[in-house]
């Protein structure tokens, strides 16, 4: 069955409710104001920025967009309507793309130049100085948590990655470049009792030609770019008193900005890797437990959430959760990968066999948006998808969207049914907030406008299919790394 969406109330109003077939959805719009709903309802176990974006409930930390007024970065480089710019998220989906093809960045343990003779603070800590740091890494991050790093523990706004290291941004700062940035948000070893640097040869030292005694160094590359050099150190990480983790490594970076949004003082690392959050979670919790999950919000004006050790207690007797197996790409081994198999519209399976959906595997990815696809599988997609939508008068190509419908004067409008389906027989329903994109950027108020949030890799080079933020909102994202599974949670977000 179609859903029939009121299309002028989702992109002029704030709140509208469409029926998805026979399941009530409550969709929310922004308008000038950015203004949340106050309605407990509407997010029953997320807080609210006067709460703080520091405060966290049990092993539950707040997560937020980085263009969110009350994100811990302060909402720098916001845009109208609280939005990034259709432009800006293609740009960065182009990012993260090319950072993610070819095995993307490495932190590779190489022999690191020299370090700089004025700056080793009484902490041990001393980060080869370079003169080829590129002084911002790619603008591929949207998400941020609060978390504490050291003892006492210097509360650090960061983001939450699969980039195979956890990486902060450390004093003293590197100050070569100009136009360096301030160095008053950034992790200091001076001021921590339990900090230690990694010597060379340590299971935490990744392979290196660093000589024998010495720290443990490394680079931040690509096949591109060098991005920095930098020291493996270890500490406490602190995400709640309930989650602290002794000895966590991570990478001591001297750079201007760790990243190119500016405050942001590194990144967790959640990936399937030796020295990941996500392994440290399963060597130290019971049997039972996932390795973490996460809301994305539903827009840049509410929260989410990041949730540490779960219980899958938690999840049982739910309705409508969707379990699937997680597979493994050698590729890219530390990242998550689901085997997806078919895509159908309106019931009605793209004529793709699975073995083409399977080729690399198909990576859940929380930093891109839109979800893209192999090349035949998106054309097969959007061929069905046009089909299915032939009675609206089509729109122009808007970059690598290239599905567009102007829906000018038209009170409601009927989407296709699209549903994912896995190896294992599980379906997963999308509602039109996960698979179209609607926006008013550069157009009159009076011109609707949308595209089908889905396109092929703009990177030719890209090895698999990629499942977007986009299209994991309204569900909470559950990753059992011990069982081998991924689970996709209905109703539990408070986003809809």
């Amino acid at each position: 069955m179609a859903s029939a969406m009121p299309l002028a109330l989702l992109l002029l109003c704030l709140l509208v409710t469409h029926a998805y077939g026979s399941r009530p959805v409550l969709l929310r719009s922004t308008d000038d104001s950015g203004a949340s709903p106050s309605s407990d309802a509407c997010r029953p176990s997320i807080p609210s920025c006067r709460d703080g974006p520091g405060h966290s409930n049990g092993n539950k930390l707040p997560l937020v967009h980085r263009l969110r007024p009350c994100s811990p970065l302060g909402g720098s480089g916001a845009r109208k309507h609280g939005k990034a710019s259709l432009d800006e998220i293609l740009h960065r989906d182009g990012l993260r793309l090319r950072y993610l093809s070819g095995s993307g960045v490495q932190a590779a343990a190489a022999a690191a130049p020299a370090p700089a003779s004025s700056a080793t603070p009484a902490s041990g800590l001393s980060v080869p100085a370079t003169q080829n740091v590129i002084s911002s890494l790619p603008g591929v991050f949207d998400y941020t948590v609060l978390a504490g790093y050291g003892t006492p523990a210097q509360q650090l706004p960061l983001y939450f990655d699969v980039s195979g290291m956890s990486n902060l941004r450390c004093k003293p700062c590197f100050s070569g470049s100009s136009g360096a940035a301030p160095c008053d948000r950034a992790f200091d070893p001076s001021l921590s009792s339990s900090f230690s640097t990694v010597p060379c040869g340590s299971p935490d030292c990744r392979e290196t030609t660093c000589s024998s005694g010495s720290s443990c160094t490394f680079t931040f590359q690509n096949s591109t770019f060098v991005f920095g050099n930098g020291t493996v150190v270890t500490d406490t990480l602190t995400l709640s008193p309930s989650a602290t983790f002794e000895d966590f490594a991570a990478g001591c970076m001297q750079l201007d900005n760790l990243f190119s949004d500016g405050a942001a003082v590194g990144n967790i690392d959640l990936c399937r890797s030796r020295h990941s959050l996500a392994t440290r979670v399963l060597l130290s919790s019971p049997p039972g437990t996932a390795a973490f999950s996460y809301c994305l919000p539903a827009d840049t004006d509410t929260h989410g959430f990041l949730n540490i050790a779960p219980a899958l207690s938690d999840y049982s007797g739910l309705a409508g959760v969707k379990y699937v197996p997680l597979v493994t790409n050698p590729r890219g081994p530390n990242f998550y990968y689901v085997d997806l198999v078919a895509i159908t519209i309106d019931g009605k399976d793209l004529p793709i066999p699975p073995a083409t959906f399977r080729g690399n595997g198909t990576m859940i990815d929380s930093q891109s948006v839109f979800t893209y696809l192999n090349p035949p599988i998106y054309a097969a997609l959007r061929d069905e998808f046009r089909w299915a939508m032939a009675k609206y008068p089509p729109a122009p190509a808007f970059s690598d969207l290239d599905t567009c419908y102007n829906f000018t004067g038209l009170q409601y409008i009927e989407l296709p049914d699209v549903t994912l389906r896995f190896g294992n027989g599980e379906t997963m329903d999308l509602d039109d907030r996960q698979f179209m994109y609607f926006f008013r950027e550069h157009l009159d108020d009076d011109f609707p406008f949308g595209c089908l949030a889905f396109g092929t890799s703009p990177d030719t080079n890209f090895p698999w299919n990629l499942l977007g933020s986009q299209v994991q909102r309204t569900k909470e994202i559950v990753y059992d790394v011990r069982g081998g599974t991924v689970a996709f949670v209905p109703s539990r977000c408070g986003l809809r």
